[in-house]
């Protein structure tokens, strides 16, 4: 993977108040990366009172993450923290494994890390 390949792929599926968010993460993320995927997350949970989201996120490509864009995640996740009711989280690794029990630190949300993404959809649904 070069060092300009990075971003934050999303997908979202929304039905009434319930989110399906699916997240893949690539290379290592910056502010920028946060500044083009908030607004699309923000518009999904925009008019919904109390959300429920389950999430899928990949982490396997991801090599790394900005100070500034850790800083960007750490306040997303304070702001909107309590709509994430499960978050699946596939990586590779022991450090992988140990980002993702921090994130969930930050959410009533429960937060399982996988090895498989079939193994984490099933979790899920």
């Amino acid at each position: 993977m070069s060092d300009l390949q990075h971003g934050i792929s999303i997908g979202i599926e929304r039905s009434g108040d319930n989110i399906y968010l699916m997240l893949t993460a690539i290379g290592t993320l910056t502010h920028a990366d946060y500044e083009l995927m908030t607004p699309i997350l923000e518009s999904a949970l925009a008019g919904l009172d109390q959300p429920e989201i389950v999430a899928l996120v990949d982490i396997t490509q991801l090599e790394g993450i900005s100070l500034h864009a850790a800083w960007d995640d750490l306040q997303l996740g304070l702001k909107h923290g309590k709509a994430f009711h499960k978050v699946a989280i596939v990586g590779r690794g022991d450090f992988q494994q140990w980002m993702s029990r921090i994130a969930g630190w930050f959410s009533p949300g429960e937060f399982k890390f996988f090895d498989s993404r079939a193994k984490a959809r099933a979790w899920l649904l």
